[in-house]
């Protein structure tokens, strides 16, 4: 049996909202969220990007809360979510790790239909940074929701239906060999076995040995129970703990 564990679970209490918006989970709360769920590792994160809501002083919010002496540390730890560049570095780098008291870091793509319409230009988008991510970035140890963002073309009504058959083949074979190289982390994010491209993509990081992780990716307490769905898909297909990845405390 895995150990549930979900290193990607936001304290979002610390974002800059807007007047009268929910003000968010803390990171207390998010733990607390977390232990109902039976999570045994728990990383509390929160994006470090461009966004004006995400500005690093919120960051450095979260840390403080986290290294505070009242704060129930056995078995959770401190990250965060960074997008990656095209270069495959990361928004957060060396000098803001250092600085946060981090103990890893999730590099992410986050991209939108706005942004880029043509959908083979997004596949290529976050393959790109992936790929450099993963061969060039020493700071970043778990690749976050590989080609997560997908979905939002098909809610735009630019492609009828998202699924990973989509993807070129060759990119997700150059992932799942660059990561078994870089001894990096992909990110477990959904459990839909009946995508058979995405059911085969896991099949292929199980049988290789690639290192993973379990992320709910959750924004509020409701949503920190997926981790615990996805731990129990991994189970039945037979994910074993020694490529289960640790943050090193």
């Amino acid at each position: 049996m895995l150990i549930q564990s979900d290193y990607h679970i936001h304290a979002s209490f610390y974002r800059v909202k807007k007047a009268g918006a929910e003000p968010g989970p803390t990171a207390a709360e998010q733990l607390a969220a977390a232990r109902v769920a039976g999570t045994e590792l728990v990383g509390i994160v929160e994006h470090c990007n461009d966004a004006p809501h995400h500005p690093f002083h919120c960051l450095e919010e979260l840390s403080a809360e986290y290294h505070s002496s009242g704060f129930p540390r056995e078995n959770v730890f401190l990250g965060v979510e960074a997008d990656l560049a095209e270069d495959g570095s990361d928004r957060c780098g060396p000098e803001g790790r250092a600085k946060l008291g981090l103990h890893y870091v999730i590099g992410s793509v986050h991209v939108s239909p706005a942004m880029i319409p043509d959908f083979s230009a997004y596949l290529e988008y976050e393959y790109t940074r992936i790929a450099n991510a993963l061969k060039n970035n020493a700071n970043v140890e778990i690749i976050g929701h590989p080609f997560g963002e997908g979905i939002r073309w098909e809610r735009a009504g630019i492609i009828p239906k998202w699924h990973w058959g989509l993807i070129p083949e060759r990119y997700l074979s150059e992932i799942l060999r660059l990561a078994k190289g870089s001894g990096k982390a992909l990110e477990v994010n959904r459990c839909d076995f009946a995508d058979g491209v995405y059911l085969d993509f896991l099949k292929e990081v199980k049988s290789g040995n690639i290192l993973f992780t379990v992320g709910s990716d959750a924004h509020g307490t409701q949503a920190v129970g997926n981790a615990a769905v996805r731990t129990r898909a991994l189970d039945a297909l037979g994910f074993q703990e020694n490529c289960h990845w640790r943050p090193k405390a």
